[in-house]
């Protein structure tokens, strides 16, 4: 039915030899045009979740698994409890079959926008360890045509075809027959048949699809819904000559594209950086809003028609200036890197002399980016001078540097909270730590970084916490390897502004827990789905107030398997370094101290 384990790595490791720089962004385009050719635009069959607890689940990711079982429920249904009791049933009857041992479980909440707590309420009465995927846009149920509570799928998460849809069929929903229409599709697909005849129809009420009612008599607009979504959400990183491998600047583009927009939107991979907006109140969780994903998924769908005579993207006018918070106080070259056309560039470890006569207050930094199309990454920090270089990774060491402020394609500036402002000491230097992306031409990066000073002294200091573990050790093929590491407690009063965490390719998602003193637990953030290719920082809308004698808990989980599509190799053990190739645990937590 799916690809051996074997033959998964077989390809992969075809593809790893394959350039990561030119060749790569070729291949994609040919994949666009192909699709701007085809004719009917054709659903993705991967997509991604997350679930009542804030846990990120991508189908293609259970890749190993022979069969992936998806329930659509409801917290205020009794069909759906019948049919969670049944499946419970079905799946601990099947837990003694060795030859259904890999098979993963879902719940698929049919409701739009859910209130998570309602849905943890329901696994808790239900008493189920079955993860409830939340689709608060309801573009899963509607891309696998669910149209009752209690249709059950059985889905290859290789393929990602549905080879079953229906109902349970357990006789009087008791789930005892040996012979219930989802044990009999089991059977089927773990013995290799693709076309499971749907042998039972589920019988709860049918699914309130909120957006999907409100566009299905309509041509959604480009010009007046579409084109304005992706000028807010997309367009300003894939620009001409960006990182990005293609530029928003013409519905023809947009047409061509499609077919991966809607992939990369159902998988959550764009827009890039998304956190679990359900935890803390972040100025951006990068994250589409339900309305907007369904309205966008719909138009795809639909054949991403064009209407009006005037294309938004094609008038939008690129940002030209240097500096978009005027010109800095002081302009620090970033020494220039010669980079090849293709290949993979390895973290650079640099730095700056600043020659400063005096202390600084520093309220805000900003890019003038060189060469858009290669810096993926640029960290700052501000060293001590003198401090002995032994070797690069000395430049960054938290004994001796401060953490101060990172660049990703997309922004463009760093202004610190209102009345506060880090004191850049007279004896400090600048090191960064850059990564690279070859884009099929040889090319010099010029890049610079402007400082803006404040005369008077801020009301509150920002001081930088790193979080850090480089004792970390990730076992070959491990999926789930969990680290954490703990702050030492607050020695004052202090508001939490930021967090910017930092990993490579093997970490898969983050958290980060204030410890109170009194031992309560607040989870401060929860980065689901954590990718290395954007290292962002999220800003919290207010500052929080976090007592001294607080502590600050960090946890990265990393996954060393086969299923990771960021995994160069599953077959070795990891430890902390700044290569690509090592892994990295960093957590920096930018606080506000009253001066």
């Amino acid at each position: 039915m799916r690809e051996t384990t074997k033959q998964i790595k077989q390809e992969r490791n075809k593809a790893s030899v394959i350039d990561s720089g030119f060749v790569r962004r070729w291949q994609i385009l040919i994949l666009a045009l192909t699709g701007l050719f085809a004719g009917n635009v054709t659903a993705s069959g991967d997509f991604a979740l997350l679930d009542h607890n804030g846990q990120f689940h991508q189908l293609s990711r259970y890749a190993e698994q022979d069969a992936a079982v998806i329930l659509v429920v409801s917290d205020q249904d009794q069909t759906s409890r019948r049919a969670l009791a049944s499946l419970q049933q079905i799946r601990q009857r099947l837990q003694t079959d060795s030859s259904a041992n890999d098979i993963v479980y879902f719940l698929l909440y049919a409701e739009a926008n859910p209130d998570r707590r309602l849905v943890q309420s329901m696994v808790a009465v239900q008493e189920t360890d079955v993860p409830v995927l939340l689709d608060d846009a309801q573009i899963v149920l509607a891309t696998l045509e669910a149209q009752q509570l209690g249709d059950v799928f059985v889905l290859d998460p290789g393929s990602q075809e549905v080879v079953y849809r229906g109902g349970l069929g357990a006789p009087d929903d008791s789930g005892d027959s040996q012979t219930d229409a989802l044990t009999q599709a089991l059977t089927g697909t773990l013995g290799g048949s693709s076309d499971v005849e749907e042998s039972a129809r589920a019988t709860g009420p049918d699914i309130n699809y909120v957006y999907q009612q409100q566009l299905r008599e309509r041509t959604v607009s480009y010009q007046s819904e579409i084109a304005p979504i992706l000028q807010r959400r997309c367009a300003h990183c894939h620009v001409e000559e960006g990182l990005a491998p293609w530029a928003m600047n013409r519905h023809l583009m947009i047409l061509g594209w499609s077919p991966m927009i809607r992939e990369v939107v159902m998988t959550r991979r764009m827009p890039p950086g998304q956190i679990d907006g359900y935890v803390g109140d972040w100025q951006q969780t990068h994250e589409l809003p339900a309305q907007e994903l369904a309205t966008l998924i719909h138009w795809i769908d639909q054949g991403a028609p064009q209407d009006g005579d005037v294309d938004p993207l094609s008038e939008a006018k690129p940002e030209t200036e240097a500096w978009p918070l005027g010109e800095p106080d002081l302009v620090v070259d970033v020494p220039a890197q010669s980079l090849p056309a293709t290949g993979i560039v390895d973290f650079l470890l640099e730095s700056a002399d600043l020659s400063l006569s005096e202390d600084k207050w520093l309220r805000a930094v900003a890019y003038d980016v060189g060469d858009k199309s290669v810096l993926h990454s640029l960290m700052i920090y501000a060293r001590n001078e003198g401090a002995p270089v032994m070797s690069e990774t000395d430049l960054i060491d938290p004994e001796v540097s401060d953490y101060v402020s990172i660049f990703v394609p997309g922004e463009r500036a760093d202004e610190f909270p209102a009345n506060s402002a880090y004191q850049l000491q007279a004896d400090r230097d600048l090191a960064f730590k850059i990564r690279y992306l070859t884009s099929g031409r040889e090319t010099v990066d010029r890049t610079r970084i402007g400082l803006y000073f404040q005369d008077e002294a801020p009301d509150m200091v920002v001081e930088t916490l790193e979080i850090a573990n480089k004792n970390i050790s990730i076992p070959a093929g491990a999926a789930e390897h969990r680290e954490t590491a703990l702050s030492e407690p607050l020695a004052s009063d202090m508001y939490l502004s930021s967090l910017s965490p930092h990993a490579h390719g093997r970490a898969k998602s983050m958290q980060l827990t204030a410890v109170l003193p009194d031992g309560e637990r607040e989870l401060i953030a929860n980065v689901a789905n954590y990718n290395f290719n954007w290292q962002l920082t999220y800003r919290l809308q207010q500052p929080l107030l976090l007592p001294a004698g607080t502590r600050l808990e960090a946890v990265t989980v990393y996954d060393n398997s086969l299923a990771n599509p960021y995994n160069a190799d599953p077959d070795v053990s990891v430890q902390w370094g700044v290569s690509d190739q090592d892994e990295m645990f960093n957590h920096y937590v930018r606080f506000l101290r009253a001066r």
